[in-house]
C-alpha cells in the first residue's frame, strides 16, 4: 500500500505500519519529491521507523518522483537519500522521472536518460539496492510509449522496470513482466488514465498481473479529475486488496 505521508493527509508511520503488519499489507510506499528530504515527509525518526518496518515485517519501498529540470542527474539524487534508505532498510527504489517544465524537449531527454539512469545504477548496486524507473500517463509525455521504456531498458541491463496499470492499457505492458520491482495497483476508467481510483471504480483488469513475484502498491487517492483526494481511506483499501487477491 502507499503510504500516507502527504501535506494534507498525514499519518505517524508507525500507525501506518502497524495498519499494513495488521491487515496482510507486505509492503508501504513512501514518496519522496525532494531528494534528501525522506525524514521531512515521514516526519518521524528515520532510524525509529526503520526498526519498526523490520519488527512488523513490512517491507519499506520509496518512489523518487523526479522532476528532471529540478533535479537532472537522477545519480545525484539517489546520492541524497541513501542515508534515509539505510536507514529504513530499503531495497527496492524507483525514480518516476517526469519532465518538470512545459518546454522540456522530451525527445532530447528520453535520449539522455539511458546514461542518467546507467550512473545511478552503478549508485544503486554499489550499495544493495535494486533500482527501477516508473513509466507514465500521457500528460507527463516522458516514456510513455512501451517502446521508449524498452529502449531505456534495453540501453540499461541493471535497471528495473515499475508497472503502473492505471498509466496505460495493461496489454501495452505485459511484455515487461521479467524486468519488474514493483507493480503499481489503482483503477481508472481506461482509456481514460491516472485517476488512481479504488479498485472496482474503473475498467482495469487486473488479472494481467497474476502471479507476479513483486509487490504490488496500492497506490489509491483519487486525483481532482476523478473526486478529489481522500479516497484511500482504510476501508478503500482492505477491500481494494481482497479484490486485487481475487482477480
Amino acid at each position: 500500500m502507499l503510504g500516507r505521508f502527504f501535506a494534507g493527509n498525514w499519518r505517524p508511520p508507525a500507525d501506518e505500519i502497524r495498519f499494513a503488519a495488521e491487515n496482510g499489507f507486505a509492503a508501504v510506499q513512501v514518496r519522496s519529491d525532494v531528494p534528501g528530504e525522506l525524514e521531512a515527509v515521514l516526519r518521524a525518526d528515520l532510524a525509529e521507523t526503520g526498526r519498526a518496518f523490520a519488527a512488523a515485517g513490512v517491507e519499506p519501498v520509496v518512489e523518487m518522483l523526479l522532476r528532471l529540470d529540478r533535479h537532472p542527474s537522477i545519480a545525484e539524487a539517489l546520492r541524497s537519500n541513501l542515508p534515509a534508505l539505510a536507514a529504513l532498510g530499503c531495497r527496492r527504489v524507483h525514480v518516476h522521472p517526469v519532465p518538470g517544465a512545459a518546454d522540456v524537449d522530451v525527445q532530447e531527454l528520453e535520449a539522455l536518460l539511458p546514461d542518467l539512469f546507467g550512473a545511478a545504477v552503478e549508485v544503486a548496486e554499489r550499495h544493495g539496492l535494486d533500482l527501477g524507473v516508473e513509466h507514465n500517463s500521457s500528460e507527463h509525455r516522458l516514456l510513455v510509449a512501451p517502446e521508449a521504456c524498452e529502449a531505456l531498458l534495453a540501453g540499461v541491463p541493471g535497471l528495473h522496470f515499475v508497472w503502473d496499470l492505471n498509466h496505460a492499457e495493461p496489454a501495452a505492458f505485459a511484455g515487461f513482466r521479467d524486468r519488474l520491482s514493483l507493480v503499481h495497483a489503482s483503477d481508472t476508467p481506461l482509456p481514460e488514465t491516472n485517476h488512481h481510483l479504488p479498485l472496482g471504480l474503473g475498467t482495469v483488469d487486473f488479472s494481467v498481473i497474476s502471479g507476479i513475484e513483486v509487490p504490488a502498491i496500492l497506490e489509491i487517492g483519487g486525483l481532482p479529475v476523478s473526486g478529489g483526494y481522500g479516497r484511500d481511506t482504510d476501508d478503500a483499501l482492505l477491500a481494494s486488496r481482497a479484490r486485487l487477491l481475487a482477480s
